[in-house]
């Protein structure tokens, strides 16, 4: 699939150049003012607290992030249609406009009834606060919405895709102006219009409808609880087929994290993005209505164009407190490495037979798989029992490391903690290293401590791992004197079916995001490093080279081995994603770490949505396992 879209997005971005695009909509600003809480102080003339912003910025938003989104692809001619007020922030617009697209065509500036739509967004301690809106009570002139209706008219004769952007109140939409726009679509119908409308979407006729979840279910009069944002794949394909049977007009509709679906008399899906990092969803719209545009412009089916435009949308929402745009080198980098959340309306059935399980990928398609030859094996947490408690040490440290010498507001500490938290969570079964990376990109985030103090990622990573080591060092020295056995500080059954593997043939690797020298210690510690005769392999501090992953490679490329006779096992999601990326079959160890058997419903999320075929609580049925993987009675 990569490289298929490797290709779409090739074709996509050649094409660019030369399309030409008609922008209609409701062109915003956002205006964004950072302030620190440490840097506030009460006014001597009235008492209120005084915010001292250290920084402020301004990007473009609503069609004007559209527009944005469109540059920085590098579409080649742009025609935005909409109005701005003769104002400062009307004066900012047409600046920042014209930075990105030095030879368009100016934005309609009205003199009268018109202040400029501009979202002011204060920023204290990385955090949004309430924001101050303008232009709400704007009013269009006649003579305004008869010239853009002529500007429309004029530049769709050239136009390969017309966007239209519909998010305010106090719009350019008036009755006579959106009439125009349904004629010109039926005027052209070799020309795709789509409409992304806030509260118009019926209104338009004749064009492609970009509606998320709650959109298209409010169109039809169902009311979704605003906080349940999860809605069954076929629950959301009855609604977009009775919004197309009443339309009679084609739809896509957003899902965020669990990607978007198409429906034009035939469904067509993409798989959302996992992304690890903190997100900023401001726009995530908007990006994927670019990116999905321009791909049909250049004459794209829709699936790669489903996908392109999630991918835009993942490059954007990385980029906080802002208006992100995307560019060709990160929308190439993105589709090279993204991991997609898969299995989003699965609902795995758990059984006994022929072992304790849950059976996502159906049964009776895993027993056709041939017997496995090979296997790769995470460690920790799969394997190990050893390292149990990293995240408390993780934490501590991240807190530190924000923190510097504001260790003492406790305030603050929770907050950070909080954010610690959701960030381990989210980051685990990646290597540490890349962890660290993540990390120095927080402390730089959080602005408490000075540039000069931050350190490297692998200094970071040196501290926490020293922290780590004296941690489990109890464990470890109690293994060297025998007083707990291997069988104690493992998942239950995990060396008996190791063993069991290797004396029927499987050749096993051991794939680790921990650092090499230290996964090989406690895996001969433990007893079980002659197991892995394919090799033992661990982080070597390569940032971009994921130790799982290039086993993965290594052994589909050097040894040329048939994916399905590879089965993967792992707790973590990237274990997941490798095996569902090639065709392995992944085996979730869903484990409890403290019990070292028995389901932990905290993991189960993780491994679903990253693709495994079985999710396994722990390997106390290792013999029945062995024999369902290896076709033969044990």
């Amino acid at each position: 699939m990569t490289r298929e879209l490797n290709q779409a997005v090739e074709t996509m971005l050649a094409s660019a150049k030369t399309t030409t695009l008609v922008l209609i909509g409701d062109f915003c600003l956002d205006v964004y003012f950072h302030v620190n809480s440490s840097d506030m102080e009460p006014s001597l003339e009235t008492g209120f607290q005084v915010r001292r912003a250290h920084k402020l910025t301004t990007s473009l938003g609503g069609a004007g992030n559209v527009f944005a989104n469109l540059c920085a692809l590098g579409a080649g001619e742009i025609i935005p249609i909409g109005v701005i007020g003769p104002d400062m922030f009307g004066a900012e617009m047409s600046r920042l406009m014209k930075q990105l697209l030095p030879a368009g065509a100016p934005l309609t500036v009205q003199s009268e009834q018109w202040m400029t739509p501009a979202y002011i967004k204060p920023i204290v301690d990385s955090k949004e606060q309430e924001r101050i809106d303008t232009g709400v009570r704007n009013r269009i002139s006649a003579e305004t919405a008869r010239l853009l209706l002529d500007r429309v008219t004029e530049a769709v004769a050239k136009a390969d895709v017309v966007l239209i952007n519909q998010q305010l109140e106090d719009t350019i939409y008036t009755d006579e102006f959106i009439d125009g726009l349904n004629r010109l679509a039926a005027e052209h119908p070799e020309v795709p219009f789509i409409v992304d409308s806030r509260t118009m979407q019926r209104r338009f006729k004749g064009m492609w409808h970009k509606l998320n979840t709650h959109e298209v279910a409010a169109e039809l009069g169902i009311e979704l609880d605003p906080m349940r944002s999860y809605v069954p794949a076929d629950e959301l394909r009855e609604l977009m087929r009775r919004y197309h049977e009443q339309t009679g007009d084609p739809l896509i509709v957003s899902r965020g994290d669990l990607g978007a679906t198409a429906y034009d008399g035939t469904f067509t899906s993409a798989e959302g993005l996992s992304l690890l990092t903190e997100l900023d969803t401001v726009g995530a719209g908007d990006s994927f209505f670019s990116g999905f545009a321009l791909a049909l412009a250049a004459g794209l089916p829709i699936g790669p164009a489903l996908h392109i435009g999630n991918s835009v949308a993942g490059v954007t929402v990385q980029k906080l407190h802002q208006t992100g745009t995307c560019s060709p080198e990160e929308l190439r980098a993105i589709v090279e490495t993204r991991d997609l959340n898969y299995n989003a309306d699965e609902h795995p059935v758990r059984r006994s037979e022929p072992f304790t399980a849950e059976i996502i990928t159906d049964l009776e398609t895993i027993r056709r798989r041939p017997a496995i030859e090979y296997a790769v094996f995470d460690h920790d947490g799969t394997i190990s029992t050893l390292r149990e408690g990293w995240e408390e040490i993780m934490e501590a440290c991240m807190i530190d490391a924000i923190m510097g010498s504001k260790a003492d507001d406790e305030e603050l500490k929770a907050r950070v903690r909080a954010y610690c938290r959701d960030f381990i969570v989210r980051s685990t079964g990646i290597q540490t290293i890349n962890q660290m990376v993540m990390l120095v990109e927080a402390v730089r985030k959080w602005g408490l401590v000075p540039e000069s103090e931050i350190r490297t990622p692998q200094e970071y990573k040196r501290i926490y791992n020293d922290a780590l080591l004296a941690f489990i060092e109890h464990r470890v020295e109690r293994v060297r004197k025998q007083l707990l056995s291997p069988e104690e500080v493992t998942i239950a059954g995990s060396i008996a079916l190791l063993r069991t593997l290797a004396a029927n043939g499987v050749k096993i690797y051991l794939a680790s995001g921990t650092d090499q020298e230290d996964v090989l210690r406690e895996a001969q510690l433990l007893g079980y490093a002659e197991c892995f005769t394919g090799g033992i392999f661990g982080s070597v501090g390569d940032m971009h080279n994921d130790p799982k992953r290039q086993v993965l490679r290594n052994i589909l490329k050097q040894e040329q081995v048939d994916p399905e006779k590879l089965v993967i096992f792992g707790d973590g999601p990237v274990e997941m994603r490798v095996a569902r990326s090639c065709g392995a079959l992944g085996i979730g160890v869903q484990s409890h770490e403290v019990r070292r058997y028995g389901w932990n419903e905290s993991k189960h999320k993780r491994l679903l949505r990253a693709g495994a075929d079985l999710l396994i609580p722990d390997f106390t049925e290792y013999r029945q396992l062995a024999s369902f993987l290896l076709k033969k009675e044990l």
